[in-house]
């Protein structure tokens, strides 16, 4: 049965702009990114300019689209960042509009200083939160540790938040109007729900390409912290699930609370790089980066459970819709031996 996809593209008004450019534009694509780079879109449309009303810088948009069947589905909040204008005799006239996750306003990237005292992580990305006019989403789990006081000394909010985020293995993002915090490769959203997985079957006329890569060399990753009662640094150790030498994380944590997050998030990344690439597949309007991507029908060692890195979901103005997810190889793969 042939499936119709729907995209709309409505303005701060309300109002979708797609009929007005009927016979103009050609395509839409959404990109969905893992970790901290902010998620965009780009609308592809026939030149030259003066064929309609160019967007000005920072238009807000939003982008809702899935199949008709089940109806459209909100895939994000968007402003204009950049329009590109080109033109050739094989294809003549193109405009590209750029947009990029709405959320990324400019307090969230001014320097400045400002100390916080101690508490939980979920409260300090609170304050940073609210002084940047956003409401906080932060996972439980990332949410509930404890921080000593902090300083940020001539530094952006969102560089200081994703340096203490990076030693507990966390993604700090901002992403659906709100300052996102979540445990990365958790598979969970802001709340603490589960990310709906990405169901990947072998299709005739759909691409693919895995690449296999040697395992890491670090058995152990370890961190060191100070002890304030025995006046001694010490070490905490976490398996990489390989075999190898032990790595040593270079900064020295002030409590071996915090040695511990950060040696579990260096031996995640350290266990998770055996294998990336990506799969084609029909419009999936749900699939979400940091999914888990259940995939089948292509036998060991593809077959299996890998990650969500990058998913790019593209519209076409003659009625087509693709997903292409880029993948990397998730924990429960390396246990598998060929």
């Amino acid at each position: 049965m042939w499936r119709h996809p729907v995209l709309q593209i409505l303005n701060s008004g309300g109002r979708d702009i797609l009929p007005g450019l009927a016979g103009l534009w050609i395509d839409c694509t959404v990109t969905d990114g893992a970790g901290e780079e902010s998620d965009g879109a780009e609308i592809s449309c026939v030149g030259p300019p003066s064929r309609f009303g160019l967007p000005s810088r920072g238009a807000k948009y939003t982008i809702l689209g899935g199949w008709a069947d089940e109806g459209p589905v909100l895939q994000g909040v968007y402003t204009v960042q950049t329009i590109t204008l080109r033109g050739s005799p094989e294809e003549g006239d193109r405009i590209a509009i750029k947009l990029r996750a709405a959320d990324y306003i400019d307090k969230l990237k001014a320097h400045g200083s400002r100390h916080y005292d101690e508490g939980s992580f979920g409260e300090l990305v609170g304050k940073v939160a609210k002084e940047a006019g956003l409401e906080a989403a932060v996972s439980p789990e990332i949410g509930a540790i404890k921080l000593p006081y902090q300083l940020r000394w001539s530094q952006s909010p969102i560089d200081f938040l994703r340096d203490i985020g990076r030693r507990y293995g966390a993604v700090v993002k901002p992403a659906g109007g709100k300052l996102v915090v979540l445990k990365r490769g958790s598979g969970q959203s802001a709340s603490g729900l589960a990310l709906e997985p990405i169901i990947i079957k072998r299709r005739g006329g759909y691409g693919y390409e895995i690449e296999t890569e040697p395992r890491p060399d670090v058995g152990h990753v370890a961190a060191a912290w100070h002890d304030g009662k025995s006046g001694r640094r010490k070490l905490v150790k976490r398996s990489t699930g390989r075999d190898g030498p032990i790595f040593v994380a270079p900064h020295l944590f002030a409590s071996e609370a915090e040695a511990q997050a950060a040696a579990d998030a260096e031996a995640y990344e350290r266990s998770n790089n055996s294998g990336s690439g990506h799969f084609d597949s029909p419009g999936l309007p749900r699939a979400r980066a940091e999914a888990p991507v259940i995939v089948s029908g292509y036998g060991w060692p593809i077959d299996g459970q890998w990650k969500a890195e990058t998913v790019t979901k593209r519209w076409t103005a003659q009625g087509g819709f693709e997903t292409t997810v880029n993948v990397k190889a998730g924990k429960e793969r390396k246990d598998k031996q060929m």
